[in-house]
């Protein structure tokens, strides 16, 4: 039986999304080299760490995707917010280095994470017999991770953030001299309002 839409929880969450920059070039190498096993190592280390981060900040690993995840954060000062966001790429750094660098024969130009970084409420429900959420939040995530490198060559280390969130966290990133926010403009197509002013951040 379909579950009614009154039983349905509404909860507000800050949804992270992250992507592995040349995700495609590397395994493609690994595969040449016959190293598949690498990839496998370098995405058990990162799982390891979102679990222990998990455990410590109260985040839900919400989905894997083969070189991304999508993670799910409850009322998280913006402090611990960043603060995450500049380990998981300095974890991803150590791990690239010990896993892959080695192994490949041609240098990667674009090491790094991307993130994107929305909030809002998510609708939270059961489905074969799984949690899952739906909500324009993730959508914008998703989105936002994606639109990083339109305009930008150098995408890795970087966080597009809509307005919602900056309101949120600018009092806290603002006064952080060690990171750098800046206003940018992107296209996002079948969103209402489809051409938007984001926020883009940065670990200097």
């Amino acid at each position: 039986m379909t579950e009614s839409i009154d039983l349905l929880q509404k909860e507000q969450k800050y949804v992270l999304v992250f992507d592995i920059c040349s995700s495609t070039k590397i395994v493609d190498q690994l595969i040449r080299e016959r190293s598949q096993e690498s990839w496998c190592n370098l995405l058990l280390d990162i799982d390891a760490f979102l679990k222990t981060e998990g455990e410590a900040l109260g985040f839900e690993i919400y989905k894997f995707m083969g070189d991304a995840w999508i993670l799910l954060f409850n009322d998280l000062s913006p402090k611990e917010l960043f603060s995450f966001v500049d380990r998981l790429q300095d974890i991803y750094t150590v791990a690239y280095n010990e896993n892959i660098r080695k192994i490949l024969s041609t240098p990667i130009d674009k090491i790094g994470i991307t993130f994107g970084l929305e909030t809002g409420d998510l609708i939270h429900f059961r489905m074969s017999e799984r949690s899952e959420y739906v909500g324009k939040p993730l959508i914008m995530a998703v989105r936002l991770q994606g639109a990083i490198k339109d305009k930008d060559p150098n995408p890795q280390g970087k966080l597009l953030m809509t307005k919602s969130v900056f309101n949120k966290v600018r009092r806290y990133i603002l006064k952080d001299k060690d990171h750098k926010v800046w206003k940018v403009s992107r296209k996002f197509r079948n969103i209402e309002g489809g051409d938007k002013y984001v926020y883009k951040y940065e670990k200097r």
